[in-house]
């Protein structure tokens, strides 16, 4: 029998991730309406999955601390990568929240270490140079939907 809480749970966080994505991609940061609405997508499908409401705040908690991230580095760290995290705590448990957050740093970090080397090689400054950081967090959150 298809649990149809999951499966709209995996369809719309895809759906909201790439649009993130995309959005991180052009514009340099997420729309607060979109994040509104993935919110209330996030917390219709997290009362209708059933849920413990304690699971959840703890689930948004990586969220909330990249905010608080963000607010102490004067936007050094976007605050919608922060808003973004508090959604996808609503769609997912904290293990996977944190397991999402995590990869997304090991790949962005990774690719900075590369692009880093590769200015600096050619006597170029890094210090103005910024990258979204939503779009790292592609592969393990497609492979958090398909598994």
């Amino acid at each position: 029998m298809v649990d149809w809480w999951e499966f709209l749970r995996t369809g719309l966080f895809s759906l909201i991730l790439i649009s993130a994505v995309w959005q991180d991609i052009r514009f340099r940061g997420i729309g607060k309406v979109s994040l509104m609405l993935a919110g209330g997508m996030g917390l219709v499908v997290s009362a209708g999955s059933g849920r413990e409401w304690g699971d959840v705040f703890i689930s948004v908690i990586p969220g909330i601390l990249l905010l608080g991230l963000s607010y102490l580095t004067d936007g050094g760290i976007g605050e919608g990568d922060g808003w973004f995290f508090v959604v996808s705590g609503l769609f997912w448990e904290l293990k996977e929240n944190l397991l999402l957050m995590l990869s997304g740093i090991l790949f962005c970090s990774m690719y900075s270490l590369v692009l880093a080397a590769a200015v600096l090689a050619r006597s170029g400054s890094i210090r103005r140079k910024t990258l979204p950081f939503l779009p790292y967090l592609l592969p393990v959150g497609l492979w958090l939907v398909l598994s």
